[in-house]
């Protein structure tokens, strides 16, 4: 596995407000640089937050590609009358203060020359400007309501391409057990399959997930000492379950939300 050169991103993310640690970061980076030599593949990103997670997947843009990141960033004026849109938008209110899109570019342009595509709205409009399997790599990171984590689901399998790779954060956090549900459900009834999870994140595919555990235990091997990693059995195939080494790592390199 060739190693991940220290970019502006890799070293700047810390600096941005936001819950994207840094076993994460590495996951990431493992799994996007697996990708480099593969056919042009569109990257998404569904709820950006303050670009935290958006600068490092921005590294791995290559030409040809698009790195589409939608979020509502504090825009209340997309929510109707709806009960399920009340509920978003208390949502939105409670988790996500004084968030803006500018707040977000800004951060991006620290790390990058360019932004990404941006959408304000919405994460259901991302099949409006992502073509059905053309994503190579999808995070997702939206809303943590059951409806519509279970329409990002969908999304996802609509929209990655063969060999693409998916990550759901909040799967396991006791604030939004919709995730929990609507994450669960797809791998249950919709063919999604898990590769690993960390303490936020469950990084899964719909097709073969080996590649992509040995693109993860080769990132492991490199640091054996940071990482903690068993194996556990989901519906017949092998999860790897992977968290920091509490002896090597520093005071709030991965706590909860």
């Amino acid at each position: 596995m060739t190693p991940v050169t220290a970019t502006r991103a890799a070293l700047g993310f810390h600096a941005i407000k936001g819950w994207f640690n840094e076993i994460d970061r590495r996951c990431f980076s493992a799994l996007l640089e697996s990708q480099r030599d593969t056919p042009p593949g569109d990257l998404v990103e569904l709820g950006a937050f303050r670009g935290k997670s958006a600068v490092v997947i921005g590294d791995f843009l290559r030409d040809g590609e698009q790195f589409v990141v939608v979020d509502l960033f504090g825009d209340q004026e997309h929510f109707s009358t709806s009960e399920e849109d009340r509920a978003n938008r208390r949502e939105n209110r409670r988790s996500y203060p004084g968030l803006t899109r500018t707040l977000f570019e800004e951060n991006y342009l620290s790390c990058h020359d360019e932004l990404p595509v941006v959408v304000q709205g919405f994460s259901s409009e991302v099949v409006d400007h992502v073509r059905p399997g053309a994503a190579r790599f999808m995070h997702i990171d939206a809303s943590h309501l059951y409806a519509a984590v279970k329409t990002d689901c969908e999304s996802a399998k609509l929209l990655l391409r063969s060999g693409g790779v998916v990550s759901f954060d909040d799967y396991r956090n006791h604030k939004s057990p919709g995730v929990a549900a609507a994450v669960w459900e797809s791998v249950f009834t919709d063919g999604l399959i898990p590769i690993a999870t960390t303490r936020k994140k469950l990084y899964a595919c719909y097709d073969d997930p080996a590649p992509h555990q040995a693109t993860l235990r080769a990132m492991i091997a490199e640091d054996p000492q940071f990482f903690e990693v068993d194996e556990v059995d989901i519906r017949g195939r092998t999860m790897l379950r992977m968290s920091l080494n509490q002896k090597r790592s520093r005071p709030g390199e991965d706590d909860d939300d």
